[in-house]
């Protein structure tokens, strides 16, 4: 091996840097063609033809993306969206993508043309548009590939986005070209998996559509955030490293069957292509092909890292020429550090694994791992943790994928011409997803499956050198079997065991709002091992980790505030980890099928009481409010208000050893204003040193309700990023206008109150 051919990689950066810089920075255009003449310059001074590649990488961004930018802000499209005006508009549509769970839709689009003032003007500028519930309804029969008339209003839009405008208001689209025919028979394709799948098991059925064409609509919450706790999203995702392992797969099978040289690479041609083809041929899956014939370049080569990371290079300059906008991606930078880790590692590991286990096992391995590795870093930046089972989990399904891939794509194929040959091939593909599942499914439910991360430059430059340093040991573990076996178990044990972290949970802990995402969970510290318990945040959202790593195994009293997944959804972990004796919902909700599992177990369920008092320990939960629910409140919309203000509000009191004496909490569920207002009338009861604040930090508060509580300390159960505006502005700022201390999980992970030095205080988990 001659190493790593290097030459085109300053330029490779110079084109991603420079490009992001274009496109995203006032003044770009003019930095990026300045530093490159100065590169220019240094390249003909001092001969340097790497110099003189980033001379000429920048200056083709300046230009490309100067170019591309000027069309954006300068067009007539440009100009009709800074005055906000209202048109009539031929639109292309590229995508129909949900986003979040209130039916919502992002509508990505062409502007073909569109009416102002009498005039038409033709175009081809992207535009993007943000449909909500009602409005996504009129578009949901509208196939991609279309072409239709609407009327909306053009609004200006950031040009960091990429897009001329955003579309607002838009009307029921009329359709006025179809689709290609390219275009339908791959939809088709795409609606004969899905039936093909119908038979399999709902999960396996969700799984294959996901593995193959990226299609994530049918993958149950569950399941997602086990994928995510995992490390294992990227399986399901329009991704490069995804491609490598299906690539990786299918020339491994053709070598297996006697295929050499230009046989090999016209079926990874071919495989991509239909891969694009499969998947819309979107962006994001023009760049996951580029960098899946990367990927392909380091694997089954004498010098892999050579022609690799010189194929990764000119990937990284072409996809900054054709779509500008690419270099400002999240996925893209995970694209190029996960095939960087593949050509770089992917292929040593292998090598070394194939002295004990067979080729294509040992590549399926080092693939995903090696991917999982590079793109760590990134990773943490985004979650804040380290997914220490993502290491394991990828490892373990790494075999499945490819094989399962595959055979979803045959099933696919053979759907067009005989529904019931399809129906065979997809309970094979879901067999393979099986194990996957499984794999999701266990290592998401392990107390150590991710340990928090501090996410600072220090912090996450830590964490890199930690990876690199990882890359260069983990060759020697892997040409071990005894080796292997050994840091199996320890990264079994560590998982197993909840996270170490230094000052948390702090000692002494009385009240803890775990960090369940987009939930409410709240514990109370009852004894040593005992807890209340109220709520358990959504599915698969760490309720057991949270539990594992303040050391609850009782909990003599769990209260479900009301009958929203967002609060009873994480059940089953916290039945898995800890013996729950009761749990306290409100009178109606008794029969909630969430409740299956707990009857099992039999444990006892009571409808909450106005009035009722429970002792555990050294607290007493006094149940303030709890309004009986209707057979048609229950079937209403998840968001239902009148469910909402039917929540348990119970006050919780703890006596401590300290001088601080006994504190008290009142937990509020997700009441609204008219049940906040009602409270008032309960004068002292609602009067507490700490607040559980209603609903997320929703806009819907009552201000005199929050002054009533006289609450020092305002926690805030929410998720980050989430859609729903949670917690409002004007929430925060009244809460803070009343003198509270206000800690949200969002950006402070669990959050623990304490006495110290006798006087209440918070404790963060996220340092970062």
């Amino acid at each position: 091996m001659t190493g790593p051919d290097r030459r085109l990689v300053p330029a490779a950066v110079a084109a991603w840097a420079g490009m992001a810089v274009v496109t995203g920075a006032r003044f770009g255009l003019a930095i990026a063609a300045g530093v490159g003449f100065m590169a220019a310059l240094v390249a003909w001074k001092r001969r340097w033809a790497s110099a003189a590649l980033v001379a000429v990488a920048l200056i083709s961004c300046a230009i490309i993306g100067g170019g591309r930018v000027l069309i954006l802000t300068d067009g007539p499209a440009a100009h009709a969206a800074a005055s906000s005006r209202a048109v009539s508009a031929e639109v292309t549509v590229t995508t129909l993508a949900p986003v979040g769970d209130r039916g919502s839709v992002r509508l990505d689009g062409t502007l073909r043309q569109f009416t102002l003032d009498g005039t038409t003007w033709s175009t081809r500028a992207p535009i993007l548009a943000w449909l909500n519930a009602s409005q996504a309804e009129s578009w949901a029969a509208i196939p991609l590939g279309a072409t239709v008339t609407i009327t909306a209003r053009l609004a200006p839009a950031d040009v960091a986005d990429g897009v001329v405008a955003e579309l607002t208001g838009a009307s029921a689209p009329v359709v006025v070209e179809s689709p290609a025919a390219w275009q339908v028979v791959v939809e088709r394709i795409r609606a004969g998996l899905r039936e093909a799948m119908s038979l399999a098991p709902a999960d396996q059925a969700a799984l294959v559509p996901a593995l193959v064409v990226g299609d994530t609509s049918l993958m149950p919450t569950t399941l997602k955030e086990q994928f995510r706790t995992t490390g294992l999203t990227h399986l399901t995702a329009v991704s490069g490293a995804n491609l490598t392992i299906m690539l990786a797969f299918v020339t491994a099978m053709a070598r297996a069957v006697g295929a050499r040289g230009r046989g090999i690479t016209l079926l990874a041609v071919a495989t991509t292509v239909g891969f694009v083809a499969l998947c819309h041929g979107e962006p994001s899956v023009v760049r996951a092909a580029a960098m899946g014939l990367a990927g392909l370049a380091a694997l089954g080569r004498a010098d892999p890292t050579a022609s690799g990371l010189r194929a990764l290079s000119v990937a990284i300059i072409a996809l900054c020429w054709i779509d500008p906008w690419m270099s400002r991606s999240i996925g893209f930078a995970l694209s190029v550090l996960a095939c960087g880790g593949i050509i770089l590692w992917a292929r040593r590991w292998a090598d070394r694994l194939e002295r004990w286990l067979p080729g294509w096992l040992a590549e399926a391995i080092a693939v995903p791992l090696a991917a999982q590795l590079a793109t760590q870093p990134v990773v943490t930046w985004l979650s804040g943790a380290i997914s220490l089972s993502g290491l394991v989990a990828n490892a373990a399904a790494g075999p499945w994928v490819g094989p399962t891939t595959v055979a979803g794509l045959a099933t696919a194929l053979v759907a067009v011409i005989s529904p019931t040959v399809a129906s065979l091939l997809g309970r094979v593909a879901g067999w393979g997803t099986a194990p996957i599942i499984a794999v999701a499914e266990y290592c998401s439910a392990l107390a150590g499956a991710s340990y928090e991360w501090p996410v600072t430059p220090i912090g996450l430059v830590l964490l890199a050198l930690a990876c690199l340093l990882t890359a260069q040991v983990v060759p020697h573990v892997l040409a071990r079997p005894i080796a292997v076996v050994l840091a199996t178990i320890l990264m079994v044990a560590g998982m197993v065991s909840p996270p170490i972290q230094p000052g948390w949970p702090p000692r002494d802990w009385l009240i803890v709002t775990c960090d369940v995402g987009q939930g409410d969970m709240t514990v109370v510290n009852a004894g040593p091992g005992v807890a209340i318990v109220i709520d358990t945040g959504p599915p698969s959202s760490g309720a057991g980790r949270c539990l594992a790593g303040l050391g609850v195994a009782e909990i003599p009293v769990l209260v479900l505030t009301h009958p929203h997944a967002d609060h009873t959804g994480g059940l089953d972990e916290v039945l898995a980890g800890a013996a729950v004796s009761t749990i306290l919902v409100l009178e109606g909700a008794e029969q909630d099928s969430a409740l299956q599992q707990a009857r099992d177990r039999g444990v006892t369920i009571r409808p909450a009481r106005v009035g009722a008092s429970v002792v555990v320990g050294s607290a007493r939960l006094d149940i303030l409010a709890a309004t009986p629910l209707h057979t048609s409140a229950l079937s209403e919309d998840g968001e239902s208000g009148a469910v909402n203000d039917a929540s348990i509000v119970a006050r919780i009191d703890i006596a401590t050893t300290t001088a601080v004496g006994q504190i008290s909490l009142l937990t509020t569920g997700d009441i609204e204003e008219p049940a906040q207002r009602s409270l008032v009338a309960q004068g002292d009861a609602i009067a507490v040193d700490v607040l559980k604040t209603p609903h997320h930090g929703s806009s819907g508060f009552d201000e005199g309700f929050l002054a009533a509580t006289g609450a020092s300390i305002a926690l805030i159960g929410v998720g980050e990023g989430n859609d729903y505006g949670h917690p409002a502005a004007a929430t925060l700022a009244a809460l803070t206008r009343l003198g509270m201390t206000v800690a949200r999980t969002d950006r402070h992970g669990s959050i623990a109150v304490a006495v110290d030095d006798d006087a209440l205080v918070t404790v963060v988990q996220k340092v970062g």
